[in-house]
């Protein structure tokens, strides 16, 4: 039985191997970046499904994103990535759901079924034109935000232990004049302690700095403020992470494995009531 037992482990860690992911596209824990970076040569692309409102109010609705990563240099990652957003399909101008469900424009004004765009006090602030065809258009994922993350390791050729590694980063920082939902810029510091017989600890804490701020100051913006969080490595079993991290959002607990050495699968819960998935192929070229 041991003996089965030993195979069955050397069986496993084989097929299996770890690349940290966060369900953004870059790396990091669950919900939030580290300043682990990727091997150099690394190409990764995924998708993950996001829960409802898990970005914001504005996204009432079950949705997702798809991403590629790219790792040209030892000190530099890049993300891009396309969340899909639910609109009406005839309009000429970004729409998007409130808190309540009602369709509104960036400005925040009420969008009537006869292409009256409403403010606050009911009183009329344009009217759309949907061009040949004026039927209200119908809801869909019509909508992508482009977004893309650039992130430098400064300090990746220190490799004393008493350093901790720092990742200096920007998400769509000229996009739409700080109008997305992720521009930002954030610094992240990462300490690794490792325990022989316990496993490895990854302890992270950063701050975001949003870019702009087109959504209205309480709910504009997916990334804002401190984070942090710590990933668990077990010692039994090196290639698994068991993560927790928390931002302005809340807490998030997630874990991450890969299959076969090239796949990432990694599922995520927010206070114990939105939960998500992703998947990810990862490959790396050995210059």
């Amino acid at each position: 039985m041991k003996k089965i037992l030993i195979a069955f482990a050397t069986f496993m860690s084989s097929i299996i191997g770890l690349d940290a992911q966060i369900l953004f596209g870059t790396s990091g824990l669950a919900n939030v970046p580290t300043a682990d970076m990727k091997r150099e040569g690394t190409f990764v692309g995924g998708a993950t499904l996001l829960p409802k409102s898990y970005l914001d109010s504005k996204h009432p609705y079950v949705g997702g994103m798809y991403y590629i990563t790219l790792t040209p240099l030892p000190f530099v990652e890049l993300t891009f990535r396309e969340t899909l957003n639910k609109a009406r399909s005839k309009y000429r101008v970004d729409v998007f759901f409130d808190e309540n469900g009602n369709l509104v424009d960036g400005d925040g004004n009420f969008i009537q079924e006869n292409g009256n765009v409403l403010d606050a006090n009911g009183n009329l602030v344009y009217k759309l034109t949907p061009g040949d065809n004026i039927r209200y258009g119908d809801v869909g994922f019509h909508g992508q935000d482009r977004s893309y993350t650039i992130r430098v390791a400064p300090l990746w050729w220190v490799k004393a232990e008493w350093c901790p590694k720092l990742v200096l980063a920007a998400t769509d920082p000229w996009s739409d004049n700080g109008g997305s939902h992720y521009s930002s810029y954030y610094g992240v510091l990462t300490k690794h302690f490792t325990f022989k017989k316990i496993g490895d600890f990854g302890v992270s804490a950063g701050y975001y700095k949003p870019v702009g701020d087109r959504f209205g100051e309480a709910e504009g913006k997916s990334f804002k403020g401190f984070f942090g969080g710590i990933g668990y490595t077990p010692a039994f079993w090196d290639k698994m992470m068991l993560s927790v991290d928390y931002d302005r959002k809340g807490i998030t607990v997630g874990t991450n494995v890969c299959l076969f050495n090239h796949w990432n699968i990694y599922g995520y819960g927010r206070d114990l009531k939105k939960f998500g998935f992703g998947m990810s192929y990862q490959y790396t070229i050995d210059f």
